[in-house]
């Protein structure tokens, strides 16, 4: 991970508002740390220039506040 982090992945303005621990599970944190690595990390390398992340991971309370569908690639 170089350029991204779990924390900015996981952050949320309706979850913070909500009261909702955004947290992913040990799963939920390896496909994370996997997405950064293999895809989010190698694309901004060749993008070249900053990549603001503005809905990442969901947990499925947080999911469910949005109204994301229950398969959702954010959960």
């Amino acid at each position: 991970m170089i350029y991204f982090t779990i924390e900015e992945l996981i952050k949320s303005s309706t979850a913070r508002r909500k009261g909702i621990p955004n947290l992913p599970n040990g799963e939920q944190k390896e496909n994370l740390i996997a997405l950064v690595d293999n895809v989010l990390d190698p694309l901004r390398k060749l993008w070249g220039k900053p990549i603001i992340v503005t809905s990442g991971f969901r947990c499925a309370k947080l999911n469910r506040a949005v109204g994301g569908v229950a398969k959702s690639q954010h959960t």
